[in-house]
């Protein structure tokens, strides 16, 4: 019950600061632009728009939203009581992913018309936004200022992005497929053609352990930087 409160608070203080008209105005440009694509592009410009925008913007708002809460100083005051930093942390993954899967659906059943294995594209952009949002939060604990949030965030997330260079056609490695991101272009085009099924379970095994290492660096990291300061504890 505690959870799911924070998880609806999270939802509105989204709404509240503008998230939602943010992601419903790419959204609309998103269909606009992918409808005045040539056919034979629109699938792969699709894939890549799905990746690198709704899946990938909640690691840039996340950053946001903790710097915003930090300068606040609400964690002095939220973690003295019995709210957990592991409900924190998930109540922020999930609401901002859950928006991610909201925008990506619409995008491409408005411009596509329908969706084949709608599953492993939803659960794709998901875990994919669950992923970065993570990372985002370890990242954001440990900046004082936006500027100084995205210059560490471009480091931090420019190793992820790398495999979009093959979906591309611009660079092929079978090192990409350590990466996180080669999973989840793999679910995202399993809309347009037929997936091994070898290569599904790979997807969600590369994906699943990268957002397990992610919530685990998530949690150290907030510890570190957040919790252990409340009220000058060291």
């Amino acid at each position: 019950m505690r959870f799911t409160s924070a998880l609806l608070y999270d939802v509105k203080l989204q709404q509240r600061h503008g998230f939602y008209i943010a992601y419903g105005l790419i959204t609309m440009v998103y269909i606009i632009f992918l409808r005045l694509l040539p056919l034979d592009v629109r699938e792969t410009v699709d894939i890549v728009l799905t990746f690198s925008d709704p899946s990938v913007l909640g690691f840039f708002f996340i950053g946001g939203l903790v710097l915003l809460e930090k300068g606040q100083g609400i964690y002095d005051n939220l973690f003295v009581t019995p709210y957990k930093p592991e409900e924190y942390i998930w109540s922020k993954t999930l609401s901002l992913s859950l928006l991610s899967v909201l925008t990506s659906t619409i995008i491409h059943l408005s411009v596509f018309g329908g969706m084949s294995h709608a599953f492993y594209f939803i659960s794709g952009v998901m875990i994919t936004s669950m992923f970065f949002t993570l990372i985002g939060i370890g990242v954001a604990v440990r900046c004082q200022t936006l500027n100084s949030f995205f210059m560490l965030a471009s480091v931090y997330s420019f190793v992820f992005i790398v495999p979009l260079v093959e979906v591309v056609g611009l660079w092929h490695s079978p090192l990409l497929s350590l990466l996180p991101s080669k999973g989840s272009l793999l679910l995202l085009s399993s809309s347009f053609k037929p997936i091994p099924l070898l290569e599904i379970v790979y997807a969600y095994c590369i994906l699943i352990v990268w957002t397990v290492l992610a919530y685990r660096w998530a949690k150290s990291s907030f510890r570190k930087f957040i919790i252990l300061n409340i009220n000058g504890v060291k």
